[in-house]
């Protein structure tokens, strides 16, 4: 089932360019169950599913965003730069039209959609009344197929009612051509994690960046790319990455789980299919219930308690991964100093090896970027040192900032898990409510 649809009926209208007058037309947007171009006119007051505009805006910016749309991450840190936005915000079609406050931001297994009405304090011609009380995932395939009709229907458009050779058309078959060339593809993939449109990222950047990816793979890449480019801090992208895995770290094979779940249901949310995971290997390794210890977890990736116990990163870092090793098992470089973040740490890593690691040769990664895969880390770590059930059966109904206290002190986890445990279960509510591990708006 279609999540997103974009739906143009053709009204040319106006004195304007003849890409724009030929493209107007009245538009609607539906994300899940809402419509997201409804909206009032503040003149006549009058209440319409639709919106006139024009097409080609909107086309031009899809085509020229594209990389960077369908493959880069929404940033770790909490407000993305102007450029960032540029590239997934559906305002950037501009053009003098007023189009409905939607981001867009691919987590790599789907594409997500915020929305916000307009604000009332905007003295604009056109208020959109509705937004997304949670994002709308859309499969990235079905964005894809979606986003390509739609640029290829406004082509079309242009080209029966005689308009050619426009630059949204060139600019088009220059990224079909990209996207029909494996290498191609590879290449716009790279800039567009790292925070760069095309052809704007230093040659030798992403050739190190092709480099990395026949090291630790290019899913791996992809989840960490994101935290040394444009978006970050970094003055030599990648230097972090190298700088770790030339750093000390701790030796270990992680305990080979067989038969893991495999959900029936493959529009589950990565953090529903990780709860089940995480309730799968508490059962297997005869835990259920009861407070996971660092012995435990340490049998679990193969680690010293003692070494475990003693580990300090040599410094602050963006970034925990593991390396094979050549006779097996892994060289973990993990990140993390205070003990409850280093039990979540090493929980999302055993996670990170079920998922991708236990061929022995895919690097494991864990960051703070929101792509699928550190979802499904974070939602696994919480289950499996934290089951709800058992956290629920501790509280016995007592949600006190005294009892999530104790409850953290019982789990060996932090307050702040705690409270995101209880608030996407619906046990506890926030004001700025988490919606099982989506915020309602990403910023």
């Amino acid at each position: 089932m279609k999540e997103l649809t974009l739906n143009f009926d053709w009204l040319p209208n106006g004195n304007n360019s003849p890409e724009i007058e030929q493209t107007m037309g009245m538009f609607s947007f539906q994300a899940g169950e809402v419509n997201l171009t409804e909206n009032q006119d503040i003149w006549s007051q009058k209440i319409d599913p639709t919106v006139f505009v024009s097409a080609y805006p909107l086309a031009s910016w899809m085509a020229s965003s594209w990389w960077r749309l369908l493959f880069e991450p929404l940033p770790a840190r909490s407000k993305p730069s102007v450029d960032w936005r540029m590239a997934h915000e559906l305002t950037a079609s501009n053009q003098g039209f007023i189009w409905p406050t939607v981001i867009f931001a691919s987590d790599t297994k789907s594409m997500q959609i915020w929305a916000t009405s307009s604000d009332s304090t905007e003295k604009q011609s056109v208020r959109y009344i509705n937004g997304l009380d949670h994002p709308v995932s859309e499969n990235f395939l079905e964005f894809d197929k979606i986003a390509a009709a739609f640029i290829e229907s406004v082509i079309s458009r242009l080209n029966q009612t005689g308009v050619h050779g426009t630059s949204l058309a060139h600019l088009w078959e220059e990224v079909q051509e990209e996207r029909s060339d494996p290498y191609s593809t590879m290449y716009r993939r790279c800039e567009a994690e790292l925070g760069f449109d095309p052809d704007e990222c230093p040659d030798e950047i992403v050739e190190d960046a092709l480099v990395l990816a026949k090291q630790m793979g290019n899913e791996t890449l992809s989840e960490l790319a994101p935290t040394c480019g444009k978006e970050s801090s970094e003055t030599r992208p990648f230097s972090a990455i190298k700088e770790l895995i030339e750093s000390s770290g701790l030796k270990g094979k992680p305990v080979n789980l067989s038969n893991l779940p495999v959900s029936q249901e493959a529009m589950k949310a990565p953090w529903q299919q990780a709860k089940e995971v995480a309730s799968f290997v508490r059962k297997e390794i005869g835990n259920e219930e009861n407070p996971i210890t660092n012995n435990i977890l340490c049998d679990l990736l193969g680690l010293q308690e003692s070494e475990y116990d003693a580990w300090q990163p040599p410094k602050r870092q963006p970034i925990s991964v593991a390396v094979p090793l050549e006779e097996d098992g892994f060289y973990y470089h993990p990140r993390k100093r205070y003990p409850t973040a280093k039990r979540f740490e090493f929980a999302r890593l055993l996670c990170d090896y079920l998922l991708y690691g236990n061929d022995g040769k895919s690097w494991l990664a864990s960051t703070d970027i929101k792509t699928s895969r550190q979802k499904y880390q974070r939602a696994f770590a919480a289950e499996f040192l934290c089951p709800v059930d058992s956290l629920q059966a501790y509280l016995d109904n007592d949600y006190s900032e005294s009892a999530i206290e104790d409850a953290a002190e019982y789990f060996h986890v932090s307050q702040q898990t705690i409270q995101t445990i209880l608030i996407n279960n619906h046990l506890i509510f926030s004001s700025h409510r988490v919606n099982d591990f989506e915020p309602s708006v990403p910023y």
